[in-house]
């Protein structure tokens, strides 16, 4: 799938406000002096306030939008198909519905398919 090559600079959110981190995998391939994201990287979800009535809140987020053709450091890129905007992104965050990344902000520079 083609889109924006996701990187650990990357300014992401569950849908209820939580901050989501990138915890990069490798940090030899760059895009935009970040970080690009990969397959085996970590999506923390921290200060999300979760749903009422039980606290239910979001831990993580698991991106599926991966190049099928680019790699860095062996594993496939992972890719954003739309422009930040805040817009949902190519993932799935676990937690309380709605289970839907936000991408606020992002390198638009590199594109992957």
């Amino acid at each position: 799938m083609p889109g924006f090559v996701l990187t650990a600079g990357a300014v992401l959110t569950c849908s209820h406000g939580g901050t989501v981190t990138i915890t990069p995998a490798q940090t030899r391939a760059l895009a935009s002096g970040s970080p690009i994201a990969t397959m085996s990287d970590q999506f923390i979800v921290a200060g999300c306030p979760g749903v009422p009535p039980a606290p239910a809140v979001c831990t993580k987020v698991q991106w599926i939008g991966a190049s099928s053709r680019v790699t860095a450091s062996g594993q496939p890129i992972l890719v954003q198909s739309l422009p930040p905007g805040p817009v949902p992104g190519d993932g799935t965050v676990v937690g309380p519905p709605p289970p839907i990344p936000l991408v606020a902000e992002m390198q638009l520079q590199v594109v992957a398919s």
